[in-house]
């Protein structure tokens, strides 16, 4: 009888875990916005941002064609190339009772959620 209680209580801390939102996502009314989405589906559930800010940065990256090499193995001469990445910082004020939030947008995926102050 106590293990059959004890299961169930588990099984109920399982359930719990596994519906709770991650420490990275946060709600936007019943809906849960998660690293890795696209902008337009932010839009659709929080709307739009208090404020937004854009800019561009250009990255090195070595551009390593179609060869594989083993882990730690140096590439040979292959170049580095510039990519350019268009960056988003949208900010989200849910009034003083809340949180602000600030969602970076690389490429149009979200990437990186942030919990500012209390909001005004």
């Amino acid at each position: 009888m106590k293990a059959k209680g004890i299961c169930h209580l588990a099984a109920f801390f399982l359930l719990l875990a596994v519906s709770s939102v991650q420490g990275a996502d946060f709600r936007c009314g019943p809906a849960i916005i998660s690293p890795g989405d696209r902008k337009y589906d932010v839009l659709r559930k929080c709307g739009n941002p208090d404020h937004v800010e854009v800019w561009e940065e250009v990255r090195a990256r070595r551009e390593l064609g179609s060869h594989l090499f083993l882990p730690g193995e140096e590439p040979p001469g292959f170049p580095f190339v510039s990519v350019l990445v268009t960056v988003e910082e949208w900010e989200y004020n849910f009034g003083p009772g809340r949180f602000l939030r600030y969602l970076r947008f690389e490429n149009g995926r979200l990437i990186k959620i942030t919990t500012g102050d209390y909001g005004y």
